[in-house]
């Protein structure tokens, strides 16, 4: 006879047998029952007992059931139509000989972490039921196995899931619990603040306007002061949202309106561009930061081009190094104009010398720096390297001819004195197989674009006012 505490305790007893000729262990679970209105408990008898697991040398069959004698549920199924979850063990193991040895197998392999414990009739936790609820939306599954593989598959009448992504699955769980409870926790400190605190002590605690709500989540703030920049910045992620989610509905309703915002949004990213790239011309910046610059900003450089373009790869090999890494030719970006046409496009940086500081001859002719001239001559060598080297590279640029392959250096700025400025132009013009574009050039041609988008802009506004 037991009493209604040690219920909650149950004897277990391990069974050798066999499947299918294969020798294996079963692991049975003490059962209890009570009479109406008594208090006392009795166990049934061992043949009653519920078989809880079958253990094999290479994997551990469970059939998971309520263990709370106290409940109507007892003994019935603890994931409904899952009847039957099973773990593979990565290596084979000695079958165990008590009933001891087999429940610490049992405790080493099913984790807490993941399983409920023998005593709670193993299954896995209440966090993992979902799990099983959702596989039961798939018909004929009453199987889960869990693996060590991380195949995720359906065979036959069983799912099988990686330990691994179980594991993963329950830390995404807890996570979104923790936060849940934080922002509940946070809910219920202003909402009592705001209907409590407000009205005792309004000097000390003044009241707060509702400012957003989701479901029973209400956020506040103050109501004599702006709201916060994080708060500012929460409200217009919200609004992007809003916008992607009624994009489609809004561009049958509203289909100016949208196209408007969309030529706002463009005009406001080309001028936060430009105050980005001004702000790195002020500065003593390496040619390494402006290769990720412009990889970031790859619109810039598309620039360069009267015909649309397509990015092939950044750092390419024109010519491959040798057994001891010499040799190699790497240019910066290598483009593909419209009709297939490749373009080199090879950066220096803004305080690159483009002309040498004295003068050549009669204080008026300059000759081209050295960085210069060796910019034009690298990106020539590389354009010779990338033809000499085509049978290498024809795969990974089909559709391409090594005929025409534009150059292009990217250095320095405009020089202000009126004969260096006269100098470069000749120098430059004279590279009929090199284009030379200074940072600030390239810039002025981002400004200009700007500049026609808002007089776009401001004409499209005037059309839509007058209709």
């Amino acid at each position: 006879m037991y009493d209604a505490e040690s219920v909650f305790n149950p004897s277990f007893d391990l069974v050798p047998t066999q499947q299918a000729g294969e020798p294996c262990r079963d692991l049975y679970m003490e059962t209890f029952f009570t009479f109406e209105d008594a208090d006392d408990w009795y166990p049934y008898p061992q043949d009653q007992w519920h078989r809880l697991a079958r253990i094999f040398s290479d994997r551990i069959v469970t059939y998971p059931v309520f263990t709370n004698p106290h409940a109507q549920r007892y003994l019935t199924r603890r994931h409904g139509r899952i009847k039957t979850i099973i773990y593979e063990m990565e290596y084979d193991q000695v079958l165990p000989e008590t009933t001891d040895g087999a429940l610490t197998l049992i405790d080493m392999f099913l984790t807490s972490r993941i399983w409920n414990n023998s005593n709670f009739g193993l299954g896995l936790i209440k966090d993992l039921e979902t799990i099983c609820t959702e596989l039961m939306r798939l018909p004929d599954i009453d199987t889960l196995i869990v693996t060590h593989d991380d195949q995720l598959r359906i065979d036959r009448n069983c799912a099988r899931i990686s330990e691994k992504l179980l594991d993963e699955l329950r830390r995404t769980f807890d996570k979104t619990g923790r936060r849940l409870k934080e922002r509940i926790r946070s809910a219920k400190h202003w909402h009592v603040r705001n209907v409590l605190l407000a009205k005792l002590a309004p000097a000390q605690f003044p009241a707060l306007v509702q400012v957003t709500s989701t479901g029973e989540m209400v956020e506040y703030r103050m109501a004599s002061s702006k709201p916060s920049a994080a708060m500012e910045r929460q409200q217009r992620q919200a609004s992007i949202r809003t916008v992607r989610k009624n994009a489609r509905q809004i561009a049958k309703d509203a289909p100016q309106e949208l196209f408007s915002l969309h030529a706002e949004i463009e005009r406001v990213t080309l001028a936060n561009m430009i105050e980005l790239f001004e702000k790195k011309l002020e500065q003593q910046l390496t040619e390494a930061h402006w290769q990720r610059f412009f990889e970031d900003n790859i619109f810039i450089l598309s620039m360069l081009f009267a015909r649309p373009v397509q990015l092939l790869h950044t750092q390419f090999h024109a010519q491959v190094s040798g057994l001891d890494g010499s040799g190699a030719q790497i240019g910066d970006f290598l483009f593909r104009e419209l009709g297939q046409p490749l373009a080199i496009v090879e950066i220096k940086k803004p305080t690159s010398p483009l002309m040498q500081s004295s003068a050549y001859r009669n204080n008026k002719v300059y000759g081209p720096h050295a960085e210069l001239s060796g910019a034009v001559t690298q990106v020539l060598y590389q354009q010779t390297s990338l033809r000499s080297n085509w049978l290498l590279h024809q795969c990974s640029l089909q559709g391409s001819q090594p005929d025409a392959i534009k150059c292009i250096v990217i250095s320095g700025t405009t020089p202000i004195e009126q004969e260096p400025r006269r100098c470069f132009d000749i120098f430059r013009h004279a590279c009929k197989d090199v284009e030379v574009v200074t940072f600030d050039e390239l810039l002025d041609k981002l400004k200009l674009l700007l500049k026609h988008l808002n007089h776009e802009g401001s004409r499209d506004e005037a059309i839509s006012k007058e209709s």
